[in-house]
Protein backbone atom coordinates (compact mmCIF):
# COMPACT_ATOMS: atom_id res chain seq x y z
CA UNK A 1 0.00 0.00 0.00
CA UNK A 2 1.35 3.44 -0.86
CA UNK A 3 2.19 5.96 1.86
CA UNK A 4 -0.77 8.14 0.86
CA UNK A 5 -3.22 5.25 0.92
CA UNK A 6 -1.85 4.08 4.29
CA UNK A 7 -2.12 7.58 5.75
CA UNK A 8 -5.71 7.93 4.50
CA UNK A 9 -6.61 4.51 5.88
CA UNK A 10 -5.08 5.38 9.26
CA UNK A 11 -6.95 8.69 9.42
CA UNK A 12 -10.24 7.03 8.49
CA UNK A 13 -9.66 4.39 11.13
CA UNK A 14 -9.03 7.08 13.76
CA UNK A 15 -12.19 8.92 12.69
CA UNK A 16 -14.18 5.69 12.81
CA UNK A 17 -12.94 4.98 16.33
CA UNK A 18 -13.96 8.49 17.41
CA UNK A 19 -17.47 7.96 16.02
CA UNK A 20 -17.82 4.61 17.77
CA UNK A 21 -16.69 6.09 21.12
CA UNK A 22 -19.12 9.00 20.74
CA UNK A 23 -21.97 6.63 19.94
CA UNK A 24 -21.10 4.55 22.99
CA UNK A 25 -21.20 7.63 25.23
CA UNK A 26 -24.50 8.64 23.66
CA UNK A 27 -26.00 5.22 24.36
CA UNK A 28 -24.85 5.34 27.98
CA UNK A 29 -26.24 8.84 28.59
CA UNK A 30 -29.58 8.08 26.97
CA UNK A 31 -29.86 4.82 28.89
CA UNK A 32 -29.35 6.69 32.16
CA UNK A 33 -31.72 9.58 31.41
CA UNK A 34 -34.44 8.38 29.03
CA UNK A 35 -37.66 6.47 29.22
CA UNK A 36 -38.00 3.02 27.63
CA UNK A 37 -39.33 4.22 24.25
CA UNK A 38 -36.60 6.85 23.90
CA UNK A 39 -33.90 4.42 24.96
CA UNK A 40 -35.09 1.76 22.50
CA UNK A 41 -35.25 4.26 19.63
CA UNK A 42 -31.85 5.71 20.50
CA UNK A 43 -30.27 2.28 20.70
CA UNK A 44 -31.68 1.38 17.28
CA UNK A 45 -30.28 4.64 15.88
CA UNK A 46 -26.90 4.08 17.52
CA UNK A 47 -26.70 0.51 16.20
CA UNK A 48 -27.55 1.70 12.67
CA UNK A 49 -25.06 4.57 12.86
CA UNK A 50 -22.34 2.23 14.08
CA UNK A 51 -23.06 -0.23 11.25
CA UNK A 52 -22.96 2.63 8.73
CA UNK A 53 -19.64 3.88 10.14
CA UNK A 54 -18.17 0.38 9.83
CA UNK A 55 -19.40 0.09 6.23
CA UNK A 56 -17.94 3.50 5.36
CA UNK A 57 -14.61 2.53 6.95
CA UNK A 58 -14.47 -0.69 4.92
CA UNK A 59 -15.39 1.01 1.64
CA UNK A 60 -13.00 3.90 2.25
CA UNK A 61 -10.14 1.50 2.92
CA UNK A 62 -10.87 -0.33 -0.35
CA UNK A 63 -11.06 2.98 -2.24
CA UNK A 64 -7.78 4.19 -0.75
CA UNK A 65 -6.04 0.97 -1.79
CA UNK A 66 -7.52 1.15 -5.29
CA UNK A 67 -6.53 4.80 -5.66
CA UNK A 68 -2.99 3.98 -4.57
CA UNK A 69 -2.77 1.18 -7.12
CA UNK A 70 -4.09 3.43 -9.90
CA UNK A 71 -1.58 6.15 -9.07
CA UNK A 72 1.25 3.60 -9.13
CA UNK A 73 0.09 2.19 -12.46
CA UNK A 74 -0.61 5.57 -14.10
CA UNK A 75 1.58 8.23 -12.43
CA UNK A 76 1.48 10.69 -15.35
CA UNK A 77 -2.30 10.57 -15.62
CA UNK A 78 -2.61 10.99 -11.85
CA UNK A 79 -0.31 14.02 -11.92
CA UNK A 80 -2.29 15.52 -14.81
CA UNK A 81 -5.57 15.00 -12.95
CA UNK A 82 -4.15 16.57 -9.80
CA UNK A 83 -2.88 19.57 -11.77
CA UNK A 84 -6.27 19.96 -13.47
CA UNK A 85 -8.06 19.78 -10.12
CA UNK A 86 -5.78 22.45 -8.66
CA UNK A 87 -6.34 24.62 -11.74
CA UNK A 88 -10.13 24.25 -11.51
CA UNK A 89 -10.07 25.01 -7.81
CA UNK A 90 -7.95 28.10 -8.43
CA UNK A 91 -10.31 29.26 -11.14
CA UNK A 92 -13.36 28.70 -8.92
CA UNK A 93 -11.77 30.66 -6.07
CA UNK A 94 -10.84 33.52 -8.36
CA UNK A 95 -14.39 33.69 -9.76
CA UNK A 96 -15.91 33.63 -6.29
CA UNK A 97 -13.83 36.66 -5.32
CA UNK A 98 -15.05 38.59 -8.40
CA UNK A 99 -18.73 38.02 -7.58
CA UNK A 100 -18.47 39.73 -4.22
Amino acid sequence: MTDVAKKLTDELSDDYDTVVRALGRMAKNIGEHGDDAVVESAQTFIHSASALAEKIKTQSTKLAKTAGEEVREHPIAAAALAAAAVGLLGFAVSQTGKRQ
